[in-house]
């Protein structure tokens, strides 16, 4: 049956009423629904006058349900009581399906995957799915609850709300072997970078560097630079959050080379409701990156 909500009374008329029904007097409806007595006992009567009948009647400090009253009450209990069982039903699902997150490779392998034990310990109840890609892809039709985007400008990105996470300087890093008291000069080391990717030999240029006179270490696939200079075969740029540990280390050592920017990591949402447990991470993952800093 088609529902016409033009026909049916305030919901606020009727919560009232229902509350009064099972409780017995307005003073008790009041208090649950953080009224005063007066205010329940103005919607019960508000009710009444619209559906032209008596409702409940005074006996001292209790209401009396007339007949029409009583079949009223039992329809709205039972009405009432099926959308709060929808409603936990629905919250449940939602607590069910992991918190889903497209991050690039990077930032997933050195920040976020090695701390989920962290969240996990604070929030047992929360499944959490990552998908590493150096692709932006579309979280809204995609039905990722939110992504981790890094942004060297104000971002623009359309359809999606940004709450920055982290602002980090891009330095740049290599090996002992080669970053130690006794390097090469810097035009004679090899360094580590996608020719033809604009950013990153813009990046080169803002160091001060010559792409033309450099040797380049590039085997295309960019997510391995790191790994290259883990090996000592290059000088690679890197936002510093990514390679912190390895810093502390000694695994890695940083070049000696003033950074001329920075970049700035994102939550990035669609537009509208975050679900909890979506913003329960986004929280985590801010304040421990904080905490790392």
């Amino acid at each position: 049956m088609e529902l016409d909500w033009k026909a049916l009374p305030s919901l606020a008329s009727l919560r009232a009423f229902e509350l009064t029904a099972r409780s017995g007097n307005f003073a008790s409806a009041a208090r649950e629904l953080n009224v005063t007595h007066a205010a329940i006992a103005h919607r019960v009567r508000s009710l009444e006058a619209d559906l032209g009948v008596a409702l409940a009647r005074r006996s001292g400090r209790s209401v009396v349900l007339t007949e029409a009253g009583v079949r009223l009450a039992q329809h709205l209990t039972e009405g009432f009581g099926t959308i709060a069982a929808g409603i936990r039903e629905l919250r449940a699902d939602q607590g069910k399906s992991p918190v889903q997150i497209a991050a690039t490779v990077y930032i997933s392998q050195a920040v976020v995957i090695p701390r989920l034990h962290e969240f996990w310990q604070l929030h047992p109840e929360i499944q959490v799915s990552i998908m590493p890609s150096q692709d932006v892809v579309d979280i809204v039709s995609l039905g990722f609850d939110l992504a981790i985007r890094a942004a060297t400008d104000e971002p623009n990105w359309p359809g999606l709300a940004a709450e920055p996470l982290l602002e980090s300087e891009i330095i740049a890093v290599g090996a002992p072997s080669l970053v130690n008291d006794n390097m090469a000069p810097l035009d004679q080391l090899p360094w580590i970078w996608s020719a033809g990717v604009k950013f990153e030999e813009e990046t080169m240029k803002a160091f001060g560097l010559d792409t033309q006179r450099l040797k380049n270490v590039d085997i295309g696939v960019p997510f391995l630079q790191l790994s290259l200079a883990r090996q000592g075969l290059g000088i690679a740029f890197t936002p510093e959050v990514l390679v912190r540990d390895e810093l502390a280390s000694g695994d890695l050592r940083r070049v000696s080379l003033p950074s001329p920017f920075s970049v700035t990591y994102y939550a990035v949402t669609p537009v509208g409701p975050v679900r909890p447990q979506a913003q329960t991470f986004i929280t985590w993952l801010k304040k421990t990156l904080a905490e790392h800093e």
